[in-house]
């Protein structure tokens, strides 16, 4: 059931941002998931596609449960998590940080949200490489710049 108004919060979220795709949505086999509810009133209604890890495709859903492990080590095993509603909060806080302000290497400095919605431009991608290279100079000069002292032991 939660999985069910999980999904429909995110429908409604993609829909806020001008998204009218029809989401791919990638599980595992476990019945949080896959169940009558889910393809009831999802599958079935055609709302969602539902792709199975390691039945429907053969890879697994590894990148997902990385992004998991990532909140809880992170984020939610470092604030105090008294009941539900506050497990909630901070699962959302740090999802929405990590859908639309952390970037991401994978995605080349862009955010999850940039990508989907397509403000992350080539010349973003440029532009941020030659700040890169920009840095790197600029820690090189700084680097060599240091003289060491000679050691007083």
């Amino acid at each position: 059931m939660r999985t069910k108004e999980l999904l429909e919060t995110d429908l409604a979220k993609a829909q806020s941002l001008g998204l009218n795709v029809k989401p791919n949505v990638l599980v595992d086999s476990g019945g949080e998931n896959v169940n009558q509810v889910v393809m009831e009133s999802l599958v079935k209604s055609k709302l969602i596609l539902l792709t199975i890890a390691q039945i429907d495709i053969e890879q697994s859903n590894s990148m997902v449960e990385m992004l998991f492990h990532r909140m809880k080590q992170l984020y939610l095993y470092t604030i105090v998590l008294s009941n539900f509603e506050s497990l909630v909060k901070g699962a959302d806080f740090y999802l929405h940080e990590s859908n639309t302000r952390i970037p991401h290497s994978a995605l080349k400095g862009a955010t999850p949200e940039e990508v989907i919605t397509g403000k992350w431009p080539e010349d973003r991608i440029t532009e941020l490489k030659e700040k890169i290279v920009a840095a790197r100079k600029l820690r090189l000069e700084a680097n060599r710049a240091v003289r060491c002292t000679p050691c007083l032991a």
